[in-house]
């Protein structure tokens, strides 16, 4: 049958019916892409589980070898430290390293390739295309955070002696879930935001390095000069310490003076504010139906 008398014939497939999962294809598609990077796994899967596994083995000792002096416990402060440890052990540094590598372009490459103009031209919302970008970056922080937070956890309970830990320290698993999200949540938006200022996925990766080492340098310049911490809300790290250390008693106790609230209080500014990037430079390329 020629071309010209082949008439047009209905789609009769069915449209899937589930909207609230379409984030999903983007989240599943940058996953894939970033594993497939040598170099990003080597910088982002291999240190973290060896921080995993070191820790995995001291509770082991702890535990099965009694006659091993140790002067530390498995206890809260334990979990508190593995989750972000400033010293000696810099675990903050995967969160960085997570960020540069693996958050820096997944914005920024969009706008680059102009493909974020193809997105939107899908039946794909703005808000989609965000919670499939920051899905990437939950779930690769939370990899490195919640995950082996909580299969530490299960080991201690596996090995230790008695049931007194588990009576006296249940709680510690929601701890341990609650900080893992105040961590990871504003590290992500703050990665998508300073990716989806620029077309350079480079300047993102500086940005991003240059508030996680420069907003503690700034707080030690104000803490030489004024001899306080209250200004301690002004670094990151020290915002997510104090935190830390509320969400984990009182045997947790960081050395600033700053008062809990105004770190809660500087957090949800910070997630506000990069909220609020994100809306306007998603929507600012948005195509008109």
């Amino acid at each position: 049958m020629p071309i010209h008398d082949q008439s047009y014939r209905h789609w009769k497939g069915q449209l899937k019916p589930y909207t609230y999962t379409r984030w999903w294809v983007i989240t599943k598609a940058e996953l894939k892409l970033l594993s497939q990077r040598k170099f990003v796994r080597l910088i982002v899967a291999i240190p973290p589980v060896i921080y995993f596994l070191v820790h995995g083995v001291l509770i082991y000792v702890v535990n099965q070898i009694p006659q091993a002096k140790f002067s530390w416990l498995v206890d809260a402060r334990f979990f508190n430290q593995f989750l972000l440890r400033i010293e000696p052990v810099p675990s903050g540094l995967f969160i960085g390293l997570i960020g540069i590598f693996g958050g820096a372009g997944l914005i920024a490459n969009d706008l680059k390739h102009n493909a974020l103009q193809i997105y939107l031209s899908k039946p794909i919302s703005w808000l989609d295309y965000l919670i499939g970008k920051l899905a990437v970056m939950i779930i690769l922080l939370l990899s490195i955070t919640l995950v082996p937070g909580v299969l530490l956890f299960i080991e201690h309970l596996f090995l230790v002696e008695g049931s007194t830990f588990i009576r006296e320290n249940y709680w510690l698993i929601f701890s341990i879930i609650l900080y893992s999200l105040i961590i990871v949540v504003p590290s992500s938006l703050l990665i998508l935001a300073l990716s989806s200022l620029t077309s350079n996925a480079r300047y993102a990766a500086i940005g991003f390095g240059a508030i996680l080492v420069g907003t503690p340098l700034v707080y030690q310049i104000l803490r030489e000069i004024t001899h306080s911490s209250t200004f301690a809300m002004v670094s990151i790290w020290a915002n997510y310490d104090i935190l830390g250390s509320k969400l984990f008693g009182p045997g947790v106790r960081p050395s600033y003076s700053s008062h809990w609230f105004w770190s809660l209080l500087t957090l949800i500014g910070m997630i506000a504010a990069c909220l609020y990037i994100l809306h306007r430079r998603i929507k600012a390329v948005q195509i008109v139906k």
